[in-house]
């Protein structure tokens, strides 16, 4: 865990996002770094004070544990042990002591269980790890103003916000999501289309430019 004496100025976290998507950064947060800054991240997307972040993991554990048939095929098709990780990772609510790494924020997993539960969207800005998360069960019919909600990693085990506007290019979907995804959740794909398709037509143009580029550090 980085402790608040390593964690860089605001301007520096700048490094760590893509170069497509600097246009569209609004703001950075730099939430406390105490085990629990992935959830706190999120809290500050969905426009709530990051000191609420032990309702988030109140919130996922309850959706995990209410559909947990539905999650652990989901989970488990991957590897059937991923449900039971995903599920013991969620609860820690000692609002005094740091959260041991066993239970910090964790993609794939908490990226999955997070759009679901909030009904957003989840941007994840980490070098080859870009992507975006989509509810899985439930369709962008039901949810006309969704949230989109960027994060990004700083030295592998912190968390920030960062907030995303304006039509930004959209990382495509994390594989896990078309695999499982629900008919009507796969609209989400539609809905955001046009923008799923910018970001592909970047790539597409780093690829022409040189074989050579990492094209997901970019």
């Amino acid at each position: 865990m980085v402790s608040p004496t390593q964690v860089p100025a605001i301007e520096t976290f700048r490094s760590v996002i893509p170069s497509w998507a600097q246009p569209f950064v609004a703001d950075i947060k730099n939430v406390r770094p105490d085990g629990n800054c992935g959830f706190r991240s999120i809290v500050v997307g969905l426009g709530i004070h990051e000191k609420v972040w032990p309702d988030i993991r109140r919130a996922m554990q309850s959706e995990l544990e209410t559909n947990e048939g539905w999650w652990r095929a989901m989970f488990n098709k991957e590897d059937d042990r991923l449900y039971g990780w995903v599920h013991s990772s969620i609860p820690y609510y000692n609002t005094v002591k740091p959260a041991p790494p066993s239970r910090w924020f964790s993609l794939p997993g908490h990226g999955h269980v997070a759009a679901q539960t909030y009904a957003c969207v989840l941007v994840n800005l980490v070098g080859n790890q870009t992507e975006s998360y989509f509810p899985l069960r439930i369709g962008p019919d039901l949810v006309p103003d969704p949230q989109v909600i960027g994060i990004s990693n700083w030295g592998g085990d912190h968390w920030i916000y960062i907030n995303l506007v304006g039509d930004f290019p959209m990382p495509r979907p994390n594989p896990n999501w078309e695999r499982s995804a629900v008919p009507a959740a796969l609209e989400w794909k539609t809905r955001f289309g046009q923008r799923l398709k910018e970001y592909e037509d970047i790539r597409q143009g780093w690829r022409r430019e040189s074989s050579n580029v990492d094209l997901d550090s970019l």
